[in-house]
């Protein structure tokens, strides 16, 4: 049965990287793992030296297990769930030919939460993976990746829609064809008419979708979905952490532990010593500001320390798993290895 990696945090900490890390390391352990990125960046398809669409590409590694990545496209989503499902050819046409249709699939807020959940349950369904690992959005547009499931109940409710497509009809008929009316001279005919053809098109789906939105809220809530929060040890991404774990521990959503990126170790009592090829003269100008460095380097890996430890401290059950700075970044699918060598096993 196939699992999910839930990877959570702000922007700015490495959370698409670690996400492309942990999908590396779970193939490395034997596992057929696909990544997920619902973040728009194009960072992980950099790393994993693949041109990333709306459908898995197969990475290629060394390893036994099998690696896929693939990066949401809203709109292929929306227009691959309308061949789909439509009752016609016929119907899904007009609906691509919908004005209404073509700004909810590309603009509509939410909708790229909506299309991620959709194809986060078309992955699992598919049971071709061992574990399907999503890389979110920064915070904000997580919290919004959460509660999609709720919001299509509330887009797709058969009341609502009703109004839209026969305002005549039903107990508030008189308040609704009085509502409706002053859209019509708000926005015109042309328009209301492109909504409510969108709406009647999109009747006939709506079970389809509420019902998927609701196996995806249980998959969410289920001991089959894990999540991690992506950190660094800076006390304002902690913060952050800090702030999501809340809302997690509100969704009874059991966070599994915390991976800091960029954490720099303890130089330890490492001190500066002068090279061969450099003179005594030169050495007792320049040796004071090597030392300088090597104190620099020293107080931070200690306030790293310092913020790994308030992190233990935040949650009870939570790990934290400090991932080291590897200095120039990663770039390439060598780099993703050399971290997911220093990935906990998920």
């Amino acid at each position: 049965m196939t699992r999910v990696i839930v990877c959570c945090g702000v922007g700015g900490v490495g959370k698409t990287t670690t996400s492309a890390a942990l999908a590396v390391r779970l193939a490395k352990t034997g596992h057929r793992a696909v990544v997920l990125t619902i973040d728009p960046a194009r960072r992980l398809a950099d790393a994993l030296g693949v041109e990333l669409g709306n459908e898995p590409r197969a990475v290629a590694i060394d390893a036994p297990g099998t690696l896929h990545a693939l990066m949401l496209d809203r709109k292929a989503t929306w227009d691959g769930i309308i061949h789909r499902f439509a009752p016609s050819a016929e119907a899904a046409q007009r609906l691509f030919d919908n004005r209404y249709y073509k700004a909810v699939s590309t603009r509509l807020g939410g909708s790229h939460e909506f299309m991620a959940m959709e194809k986060l349950y078309e992955l699992v369904e598919s049971e071709r993976w061992d574990v399907v690992v999503v890389d979110t959005p920064p915070t904000q547009h997580a919290l919004d990746f959460f509660r999609a499931p709720d919001r299509v109940h509330r887009v797709f409710d058969r009341s609502v829609i009703g109004i839209l497509v026969e305002p005549g009809k039903g107990l508030f008929n008189a308040a609704t064809r009085k509502v409706v009316g002053v859209l019509h001279r708000m926005a015109g005919e042309r328009v209301i008419g492109d909504i409510s053809e969108f709406f009647r098109l999109m009747s006939g789906l709506s079970t389809g979708f509420r019902k998927r939105s609701r196996a995806v809220a249980d998959l969410l809530s289920s001991d089959r979905s894990h999540y991690w929060l992506v950190t660094s040890a800076s006390a304002p991404a902690r913060a952050d952490a800090v702030a999501f774990l809340a809302e997690l521990e509100e969704r009874e959503l059991t966070l599994q532990g915390f991976l800091v990126n960029r954490v720099i170790p303890d130089p330890g009592e490492l001190a500066a010593e002068r090279p061969a090829d450099i003179g005594e003269a030169e050495w007792t100008e320049w040796g004071p500001a090597f030392d300088a460095l090597i104190h620099a380097r020293r107080s931070e890996a200690a306030r790293h320390r310092a913020g790994l430890a308030q992190l233990a401290q935040s949650s009870t059950h939570a790990s934290v798993h400090p991932l080291p700075d590897l200095g120039s970044g990663i770039a390439d699918l060598s780099g993703l290895e050399r971290l997911a060598e220093h990935l906990p096993d998920v």
